[in-house]
């Protein structure tokens, strides 16, 4: 592990700001709240401290898009209440377009935000605060809580989704190493139905920021509903990490097809995800963004002049198997239209030079052996991601890409089944500190951060062999 003097010399030489991915300069930011989409506009809210690039004094911050890729910053949607409820953590917000709650008077639609709030004695309790101009401004609701603490320490992360057969609003919240379900008619009375989470996932630390939906699958037509639930720490790589669960609901208990554990993303660098409210064709996919970081050192990252970056938007989708169903979550960003695409020559011996920030496309053919994509810099430092057939096994390294405290210096483990090994798609999406993975269309992903001194500008492939095969490299780079 490199000394606290080094790290402190690798912070003054560069800055690792994200050209593409979502982050807010000069503060600390991390999971996404309140998503939802209304006449072309989709919202990012996101836990904000206004005054610091470390965890604390948490606020709502507030972005908008309307392509998926350029955000631009609003203002701040809730305040802290210090000296009342309290501070404002996660939740998620919904467009209610029939008025249940009451609020709207003259015919507008009320965007209702659900959050926690947590005292200065760190009392957890559900409240709630509304919009009536499309989320540029939040009355808080004068008869919060509308869920008091039941007597729990984690008692948090409200997110509500409508129950179309029973035409009432369900919430989920999460209540130590399970997940509360709650109903309500206008989203302000709210009754308890049941529990899930006892003796069933992983539970290797607290559960967060639950997120439970109904998807139709295009190959069955078949409607399941999937539960997302972040976990710290207990990652399958350390630390934070997200599971998943597919199901049924019926309007009162929520059941697992199978006691599975499936991760989200195998990476460290995937956390506190939720999906938009309101998005086009939402019965068949759902629109998910996530917090890029790891409770392990998400406050000493290298680069003080800002804290937390957003994933890219993912795209959900539900996919059979043979006996069950699991999700494909592909990026749903591509890079603008009018950036400069090279398709390159591959050449074993002769690295690619690459540019800052890029994404990169290429299929895989494994029948033994293994094969590595490996990123490298001027200073002696990498990357490497290797697929193995042998092991059916996928690595990504990063122990010597640069800034390693805090079990930063990690490596990252994920299984490939041997047919996959045979025919893999890999998308791969590099920002300035960032290397986002996706496997097969999103159904295996790793997300990683990276702080290497100066830019990884070469690419190297390394085989094992003649029977490996990478083709139809292709690399498209972002400029803005």
């Amino acid at each position: 592990m490199q000394s606290s003097t080094k790290q402190n010399d690798l912070i003054e030489q560069r800055s690792w700001t994200p050209q593409y991915h979502f982050y807010k300069p000069n503060h600390w930011i991390n999971d996404p709240n309140g998503l939802f989409f209304l006449n072309g506009t989709y919202h990012l809210f996101f836990q904000l401290n206004p005054d610091d690039v470390v965890w604390g004094n948490m606020h709502w911050g507030h972005a908008t898009s309307d392509d998926l890729i350029n955000w631009q910053h609003q203002p701040i949607a809730l305040y802290a209440e210090p000296e009342g409820l309290g501070y404002i953590f996660s939740g998620g917000a919904i467009v209610d377009k029939n008025n249940t709650s009451g609020f709207a008077k003259n015919g507008e639609t009320p965007i209702v935000a659900t959050f926690t709030q947590q005292s200065k004695d760190e009392t957890q309790v559900q409240s709630i605060a509304y919009s009536l101009d499309e989320g540029k401004s939040f009355t808080v609701y004068d008869q919060n809580p509308v869920i008091p603490n039941p007597g729990l320490k984690d008692f948090r992360d409200p997110k509500v989704t409508w129950y179309e057969k029973g035409q009432f609003w369900i919430k989920t919240v999460v209540a130590g190493q399970c997940i509360h379900i709650y109903k309500s008619n206008d989203l302000k009375t709210w009754h308890k139905l049941s529990e899930f989470g006892h003796k069933i996932g992983a539970h290797g630390g607290v559960w967060e920021c639950p997120d439970l939906f109904p998807l139709i699958c295009s190959d069955t037509d078949t409607e399941r509903w999937v539960l997302i639930i972040s976990i710290n720490p207990g990652g399958p790589n350390g630390g934070s990490a997200t599971q998943y669960f597919i199901g049924d609901f019926d309007g009162e208990k929520f059941v697992s097809q199978d006691e599975q554990i499936r991760w989200l993303d195998y990476g460290t660098d995937c956390y506190a995800g939720i999906t938009w409210d309101n998005t086009p064709n939402i019965k068949h996919s759902r629109t998910y963004i996530a917090w890029m970081s790891n409770w392990q050192y998400a406050n000493n990252t290298p680069d003080n002049t800002w804290r937390g970056a957003m994933t890219l938007l993912r795209t959900m989708y539900l996919k059979k198997a043979e006996q069950s169903y699991y999700l494909l979550t592909p990026s749903a960003v591509k890079l603008p239209q009018d950036t400069v695409r090279l398709q390159y020559c591959l050449s074993k011996e002769q690295p690619i030079s690459v540019p800052e920030a890029y994404s990169l496309e290429c299929d895989i053919s494994l029948t033994q052996g293994n094969i590595a994509l490996v990123w490298k810099n001027d200073c002696n430092e990498q990357f490497r991601l290797e697929i193995d057939a042998d092991t059916q096994s996928v690595t990504a390294d990063r122990t010597k890409a640069g800034f390693t405290d805090k079990g930063f210096d990690s490596v990252i483990k994920m299984p490939l089944s041997k047919h996959e090994c045979t025919n893999l798609q890999l998308e791969i999406f590099v920002d300035e500190c960032s290397i986002e993975l996706f496997f097969n269309n999103g159904a295996h992903c790793i997300t990683a951060l990276v702080f290497p001194k100066q830019a990884f500008s070469q690419l190297h492939i390394d085989q094992s062999s003649k029977k490996e095969s990478l083709e139809n490299l292709k690399i498209t780079k972002y400029t803005k």
